[in-house]
């Protein structure tokens, strides 16, 4: 366990005191596992991974045993691992999940040491993953794709793979570790229609230039996977650049009015609003057509004060329970938190986020808050990722819906 320890936690907690059985199939994309490993483990996972009889043969099991710290399983002994191990895991993690793997999960066959850990996991109760990767015509095989639907019907999460060249390839390793955190997260949203805000937006100058904003969009579009993998309904109101998680209703948009319009329509019908995007104050009083001649000396832009999408929520929806956000640029704490305490009240938001871009935030995968309450009472939260952000705020916001 030495070689893990320092890494252990790295990223986050999101998948702490959890065990993972990953099972290694023979696709040639096998050696990305060991990357995927690490990265469980960087959440907080304790990872034991188990290997075909293929697999082994293809790449060392010393080398699982180097990135988890663990003994390996490449085959059943006296020990019994298919149970010691397989099901006594939390997670089950397939990847990759070779087409006949999937097929024997789905049909109940174990014949080796990665379908009988496979079988005694599901029938434990493990939460399972299963990244699929084969040739192109194997994916789109009408028994294959019958099998995927059988082990979903069982609540298994198909991560998809990534389609080019021919062949169902291993997607990036940070959206399998993610798949499988949201396979880990509680079902407590079941019901909850939520509506979140990411990105930012952009104000044309003409067609070519325009202003905007430096937000990457990941914190809204954490908590929007957040929320989708508890169960809720959720739509991602989205700026450019920004890409929608699995399982959640994307409405791209380009301008603040753009945005003011879309979460206009959507806000009655919400019960949850998370307003994390960085749209601009202003908007381009008149845009130019084509393009401003580069030759000119100087050029002018007037901008108007764009409504303010997030107090306007309110008026919309009095019942819904509102995440508002207040990002400054160096101002002390507590000059931060009167700012963001007025604009709560301003707005009728239940909670306010605010935090100080200067020092993380934007396109950072870690941040911190100092979350303030309608009742005044003010929470330090983080530094830490933010999908941990996300789950611990969207905690609260739980607890407040069902009182």
């Amino acid at each position: 366990m030495a070689e893990v320890e320092p890494i252990k936690h790295s990223l986050s907690s999101l998948l702490g005191g959890l065990s993972v059985a990953l099972v290694v199939t023979s696709g040639i994309s096998l050696y990305r596992s060991i990357d995927l490993a690490r990265l469980l483990i960087r959440h907080g996972a304790d990872v034991t991974a188990v290997l075909s009889d293929k697999a082994a043969r293809l790449m060392s099991p010393e080398l699982f045993r180097w990135a988890t710290g663990r003994r390996p399983v490449s085959r059943l002994t006296g020990r019994a691992e298919h149970v010691s191990i397989c099901a006594e895991a939390d997670l089950l993690v397939v990847a990759p999940a070779t087409a006949n793997t999937i097929a024997k999960a789905a049909l109940g066959v174990a014949d080796d040491v990665a379908a009988t850990c496979i079988h005694a996991a599901l029938g434990a109760g493990a939460r399972p993953v299963f990244v699929p990767t084969m040739n192109l015509s194997m994916w789109r095989n009408p028994a294959l794709q019958e099998a995927l639907s059988r082990l979903r019907s069982w609540g298994a999460w198909i991560v998809e793979p990534k389609v080019e060249e021919g062949k169902a390839k291993y997607p990036e390793v940070e959206e399998v570790a993610e798949s499988v955190i949201d396979a880990a997260a509680p079902r407590d949203m079941s019901g909850l229609r939520v509506l979140v805000t990411a990105g930012p937006t952009r104000e044309h100058i003409d067609d070519v230039k325009y202003i905007s904003t430096p937000s990457s969009g990941l914190t809204g579009m954490y908590f929007a996977r957040e929320a989708a993998a508890r169960g809720a309904e959720v739509a991602l109101v989205a700026g450019p650049g920004v890409k929608a998680p699995p399982n959640v209703k994307a409405v791209p948009v380009v301008s603040v009015l753009d945005m003011y319009r879309a979460v206009a329509e959507l806000a009655p019908s919400q019960d949850l609003m998370v307003f994390s995007a960085a749209p601009l104050d202003f908007y381009v009083a008149e845009k130019a057509s084509g393009k401003i001649s580069s030759d000119l000396a100087e050029y002018s832009v007037r901008l108007l004060r764009a409504p303010k999408i997030a107090a306007e929520a309110r008026r919309l929806n009095p019942r819904a329970y509102i995440v508002g956000f207040k990002a400054e640029v160096g101002a002390p704490e507590e000059e931060l938190i009167r700012r963001a305490r007025a604009r709560m009240e301003e707005g009728g938001w239940d909670l306010v986020l605010a935090h100080d871009v200067s020092e993380m935030g934007f396109g950072t995968l870690k941040d911190r808050y100092i979350a303030i309450y309608s009742d005044g009472k003010v929470e330090r939260l983080g530094p830490a990722h933010k999908r941990e952000l996300a789950r611990a705020v969207l905690d609260r916001a739980v607890r407040a819906l069902r009182r």
